[in-house]
């Protein structure tokens, strides 16, 4: 027979599950908001009349938007998108192959010192961006000299620097993907005559598929935002999109800044959502 003390006691328990729940749902809403608060005042500020960061806004316009060809024409910012285009590409298709296949054989076979080499495949993940950026500039001047040649910093310098600090986000992506893979599928595709390589092509290359789209994603919008690896490694004659609206920080207004990184805000949400849709990335992101 219940008494008083039990009745209380799960009345308190109550109160104590209900107080949990609102704290946890209040923290988690409270960091997304936090997160994306900086991203729509940016949006707003936009769309603002006045030229300069006022708050609250007065009145809304498309000026800002409508001048931009006149206003970025004499930086070249054409070739800087393309440029920074084909570089985000390029590095998320080697990023995912290389990814793919060292998450293959971290995830699928046992060898020795497997945790050591996982552990320093995905050592970018821990390193800030600029002792990166800084450490493969020196590495290669040194290799320049060991060789007696003079190594230009170009398009190549800033691909092997950018699949180096995107290449374990495929590799941790495409694992996941791996990791929840049914062997029993491949085992019985080949009991029906595939080979060992039909059975990878045709079974476990599309179930994988999410996990790979997935990698492509990271390394693509890792590449095509990254500024400070770029800046140690691009040359004279490559500039990224970046590195381009970087320089306006100090001669461009603010409301033309913010309409710029809207548009740039734009493309990358359309980037994931089109991926989202035909693959459904979330489920490894």
């Amino acid at each position: 027979m219940a008494t008083a003390d039990d009745g209380g006691s799960l009345r308190l328990d109550s109160l104590v599950s209900k107080a949990t729940t609102v704290g946890y749902n209040a923290l988690v809403y409270g960091t997304v908001a936090f997160l994306l608060a900086p991203l729509v005042i940016v949006v707003v500020i936009s769309f603002q009349e006045s030229a300069y960061a006022t708050w609250p806004p007065r009145g809304f316009t498309l000026q800002h938007y409508t001048t931009l060809p006149e206003t970025l024409g004499y930086l070249n910012i054409d070739a800087a998108l393309f440029t920074s285009l084909k570089l985000a590409i390029a590095t998320g298709i080697c990023s995912t192959v290389l990814g793919a296949l060292a998450a293959f054989a971290i995830v699928r076979y046992d060898f020795k010192y497997q945790t050591t080499i996982e552990t320093v495949l995905i050592s970018p993940l821990i390193y800030p961006w600029i002792v990166i950026g800084l450490s493969l500039l020196l590495f290669i001047n040194r290799i320049g000299a060991l060789l007696g040649v003079t190594i230009q910093l170009s398009f190549g310098t800033l691909l092997v620097g950018h699949i180096m600090f995107t290449l374990p986000y495929p590799i941790r992506t495409i694992g996941a993907s791996l990791q929840n893979y049914n062997l029993s599928l491949e085992e019985a595709a080949q009991n029906l005559g595939a080979t060992e390589l039909e059975s990878y092509l045709r079974i476990t290359l599309p179930l994988v598929q999410p996990g790979l789209m997935s990698g492509f994603v990271f390394a693509f919008i890792l590449s095509f935002n990254q500024y400070i690896v770029s800046l140690f490694l691009s040359g004279a004659q490559t500039k990224t999109m970046p590195l381009v609206l970087f320089s306006l920080f100090y001669n461009t207004a603010p409301a033309t800044l913010a309409a710029i990184a809207t548009l740039l805000m734009a493309g990358v949400l359309s980037v994931i959502l089109v991926m989202e849709y035909f693959f459904g990335i979330s489920d490894f992101m």
